[in-house]
């Protein structure tokens, strides 16, 4: 099985007890005995100051290269090749830190941190490294005293995440406005708990109290996809992530996933990937079976 990490199984002394940790990339403290791939149960962005390096998240390689703003949201099974020869920030922080001083509306207006799956990078410029070191460095200042205050580090925290969604909003420019925007995340979170027992879109619109219909006209324009393939696409991220990273049987990974019928998974998954599970599994495993 791959091993999820918390918080405090990366020692610092930069950081706020297991809610919150800010240190060079090049002095990160790793875990004895660290396993590659992993999870992590918290968000981690990483700035890339100096050097190149690959990193594989679920599926996905990402040539990353100096300057760039790298997201990872917690459960996201990924692997850093050669880390240990680039220089930059690395900034952990959990969403219980997030929400002790800010509403759950306002974070969920923080769309990049839940669309790492599609977008898990940031290429930055010359304005936006000066944007974003200019509230990285007063977040290092308080972490260096002796006495640090929380709440200053948390509100430094949602206005260096406020920037970052300025920007990227700005590289990714959407139509939908803010009701729109917290409606989708909240869509999201229901997902992220039910997907695996719930298909039915009627079953999400009825938890937020608002028909499917208008639940799917939202969903498109935030996204551009349909509120079902939003479901069908969870529960297909999830199914290539055991089939490539777990032992389980095909037969097994289906019925976790909630699919009373193997033969329909197998059928819906080639449908998607234009690979049986069996073939996809296959082809995967020479790839990432020697990391």
């Amino acid at each position: 099985m791959i091993p999820t990490y918390k918080i405090e199984d990366f020692p610092s002394s930069k950081g706020i007890e297991n809610l919150f940790k800010l240190e060079r990339f090049e002095d990160l403290s790793w875990p004895k005995n660290l396993e590659w791939p992993h999870k992590h149960n918290f968000y981690q962005l990483i700035w890339l100051t100096e050097g190149a390096f690959m990193h594989t998240i679920d599926y996905h390689d990402i040539a990353v290269k100096t300057d760039t703003l790298l997201i990872t949201s917690p459960g996201q099974i990924h692997l850093l090749n050669s880390p240990e020869k680039v220089k930059g920030y690395s900034i952990s922080f959990t969403e219980q830190f997030l929400l002790a001083h800010h509403t759950q509306e306002s974070v969920f207006e923080l769309t990049f941190l839940d669309e790492s799956l599609t977008t898990p990078y940031l290429c930055l410029d010359e304005n936006a490294r000066k944007e974003l070191k200019a509230i990285i460095d007063p977040i290092m200042e308080e972490l260096n005293r002796d006495e640090k205050a929380p709440i200053i580090i948390n509100v430094l925290l949602f206005a260096l995440l406020n920037r970052i969604q300025r920007l990227m909003n700005k590289a990714q420019p959407k139509n939908a406005d803010s009701f729109q925007v917290v409606t989708h995340r909240k869509f999201k979170k229901l997902i992220e708990q039910y997907y695996k027992e719930e298909p039915d879109l009627a079953f999400y619109a009825g938890k937020m109290s608002i028909s499917s219909n208008y639940l799917n006209k939202i969903v498109k324009n935030v996204t551009g996809k349909t509120a079902g393939l939003m479901v069908r696409d969870r529960g297909l991220i999830e199914a290539k992530r055991m089939l490539v990273y777990c032992n389980f049987s095909i037969g097994e990974i289906s019925d976790q996933l909630g699919f009373k019928d193997f033969s329909y998974f197998s059928r819906q998954f080639k449908k998607r990937e234009g690979f049986t599970p069996a073939e996809y599994r296959k082809l995967m495993y020479e790839k990432y079976s020697n990391h």
